[in-house]
């Protein structure tokens, strides 16, 4: 054999071994591959029969099943409905309930923020049929609110639940009390000016007060602005708080320094008059070293339902205005930041002519506490 023959033939044996190896290593690697892969379908089956066994859970916890419905529909249903969800719980829209005759106010949450809203009365509309019910909204922040819809239900009372008895829609008596509600929706184009309370009449289609126990509702805010009409300089009508002696419900005193709150506490004969224990809440950090009130006093404000017609309650509203007299009086105590204060001040009548307080507050003189050393 010659040379060149017999390294031919060594190149050929050595390709031989070298292919042999390599058959050898794919295999093992194609052998490893269809092992995972096996695993995966396994775990696969286990997800998608855990994901079926969880969606089936899903759907009786809320209430629907649609048997007849592919597997792939009703998993999409199912997360629309969380989508869903999830979106009216980010607006931050949340029903609150009335009820008639309550005291005080309640928290109203909108996408714009909470505000305070309660309901001051309901009373026949002798022109138009139905009830028209009193509601006041407390807007806090420093924008107007100029038109909103209040979108909700009104109907009797809610049934008694004997002990134990669930109160969800799960209760017959709960879902079927829920089904007899009226549901209204009702645009308010009042503004909500900032800092202070609005008070407007939202018209009820009801034969009866029994249909009007409850009244709840969301706000949905259409239009705001932000808006320094009165913030500034001279004092405007909105910046005036309503108290009604005897009353624990808080107003707002709007002032060129930010908003009040203040409540009546009680009163106690004086030989110069009457003198009023009042609580003024200050939200700010600053002291008010000296401030007053100054505004209007007298008999209770006539109630609607004791009129007869929208014209006799005008003309008492208008008998009661010239009834109310002025005053002006200094506070007897420091407004400190961040908290309440109980101060008094002097009003020179006696006790059972004071049944009504409309008020401002004027700030002369305030100070900022010392920072700590």
């Amino acid at each position: 054999m010659t040379q060149s023959a017999l390294l031919r033939a060594l190149f050929l044996v050595s390709s031989c071994l070298v292919l042999s190896g390599c058959d050898s290593e794919t295999q093992e690697r194609i052998d490893r591959l269809e092992a995972e892969l096996r695993e995966v379908r396994s775990d696969t089956r286990d997800e998608v029969a855990d994901l079926k066994t969880r969606v089936i859970t899903a759907e009786t916890k809320i209430g629907f099943s649609q048997e007849d419905v592919s597997f792939s529909d009703r998993l999409g249903s199912l997360e629309r409905s969380i989508d869903a969800y999830r979106t009216l719980g980010s607006r931050g829209n949340q029903i609150v309930y009335l009820r008639a005759g309550m005291t005080g106010h309640t928290l109203l949450h909108t996408d714009h923020g909470t505000f305070l809203v309660r309901i001051n009365g309901l009373d026949i509309n002798i022109e138009r049929g139905g009830y028209d019910a009193h509601i006041s909204i407390g807007n806090p922040y420093g924008f107007s609110i100029n038109q909103f819809t209040l979108r909700g239900s009104h109907g009797g009372g809610t049934p008694e639940l004997s002990e134990g008895e669930e109160y969800s829609l799960a209760n017959p008596k709960i879902r079927a009390w829920q089904e007899s509600l009226t549901p209204f929706e009702y645009r308010v184009t009042k503004p909500l000016a900032p800092l202070t309370w609005t008070t407007f009449d939202v018209e009820m289609e009801a034969d009866s007060r029994d249909e009007l126990e409850v009244i709840s509702f969301l706000m949905l805010v259409e239009n705001a602005d932000v808006t320094t009409d009165g913030m500034t300089g001279g004092q405007s009508e909105s910046s005036v708080a309503h108290l009604k002696i005897g009353s624990q419900a808080a107003s707002v005193m709007r002032t060129e320094y930010g908003a009040f709150l203040v409540n009546f506490v009680s009163t106690e004969k004086s030989d110069a008059g009457t003198r009023i224990t009042l609580d003024i809440g200050n939200p700010y950090g600053f002291i008010i070293e000296e401030a007053r009130l100054s505004g209007e006093y007298g008999p209770s404000v006539p109630s609607r339902e004791a009129s007869a017609s929208t014209a006799e309650y005008r003309q008492r509203m208008t008998e009661w205005t010239t009834r109310l007299q002025p005053f002006e009086a200094a506070l007897a105590d420091k407004l400190f930041g961040l908290r309440k204060t109980q101060t008094t001040i002097l009003i020179p009548a006696p006790e059972e002519e004071l049944q009504f307080l409309r008020c401002r507050l004027h700030i002369e003189s305030l100070s900022l506490p010392q920072a700590a050393e």
